[in-house]
């Protein structure tokens, strides 16, 4: 993995490519399956994972609507936070869901016994098949960025700070209406003239004091919020009319996302 990432060197901008990211990934796989018995199939998957990077975004991996990122010509990731701390950038992957589901099913509907009393019924009642596809899901991570932080190292947009006694916990009680998340929670990182810089960790680095103040790279960790779970269900059915021994024809309605809900496009 490539990560890719911006300083400046006095009123100077370069960009950096280095082959140095990191990540890690544990998961639980389960999987139930049921073949043909009387007329009924199924299959069942659970995954229950996590993925930890330092770079993930744009490049290789997943837009903020879950689809796959073919942007970037390399495998390249913008780290907004601290480069000279790689852990600073350390959180979960962009593209993590902890919970992942999927269940599916095909269901060749027995004949009813009235249905053969006499050609015509049997072949509106008989050789029906109905299935779905049921998937379930967390949500994507969620990153917050100040547009306005990071001034203080020439960049034009970083996380901001927390609150005082502020967590992602509090972030996502007590939301206002029309949020997803309490921004009151979250507040900027910004440092006055001739106070220290917190992300320098040296008390003598100090923010010019006939400057105007400036924003700082705040404290927020990446991706500490998580986005709505997601679910999805397809329906079809299908009736089947034999025309010989190895001929028929079928005809078959399918129903995409029966309950209109958000659903972000699979990776």
């Amino acid at each position: 993995m490539i990560r890719r990432s911006r300083a400046r060197v006095s009123s100077a901008f370069f960009l950096l490519n280095e082959s140095s990211a990191q990540s890690t990934y544990h998961s639980l796989q389960t999987s139930l399956n049921r073949r043909f018995s009387r007329g009924l199939q199924f299959s069942a998957s659970y995954t229950f994972s996590k993925s930890i990077d330092n770079a993930s975004n744009p490049g290789g991996g997943a837009n903020s609507d879950g689809s796959l990122d073919r942007s970037g010509g390399l495998d390249t990731a913008n780290v907004w936070g601290n480069q000279l701390n790689p852990r600073a950038n350390r959180g979960l992957s962009d593209f993590d869901r902890t919970h992942y589901f999927v269940f599916s099913s095909v269901w060749n509907l027995p004949e009813p016994s009235f249905a053969r009393g006499s050609g015509a019924t049997r072949l509106l009642f008989s050789n029906w098949q109905v299935s779905g596809i049921v998937t379930a899901m967390s949500g994507l991570p969620v990153d917050i960025f100040d547009p306005t932080g990071g001034l203080l190292y020439g960049l034009f947009c970083a996380r901001p700070n927390w609150a005082p006694a502020a967590n992602a916990k509090i972030a996502k009680h007590s939301v206002p209406a029309g949020y997803y998340f309490n921004p009151s929670a979250f507040s900027q990182a910004m440092v006055q003239p001739g106070q220290p810089i917190p992300s320098v960790h040296d008390p003598t680095a100090l923010v010019d004091p006939v400057a105007e103040a400036g924003t700082d790279i705040g404290n927020v960790g990446r991706n500490v919020l998580r986005g709505p779970n997601q679910s999805n269900l397809d329906f079809s059915v299908g009736k089947r009319f034999p025309l010989a021994e190895s001929k028929d024809v079928e005809f078959r309605a399918d129903f995409f996302n029966i309950s209109n809900s958000a659903m972000a496009p699979m990776i």
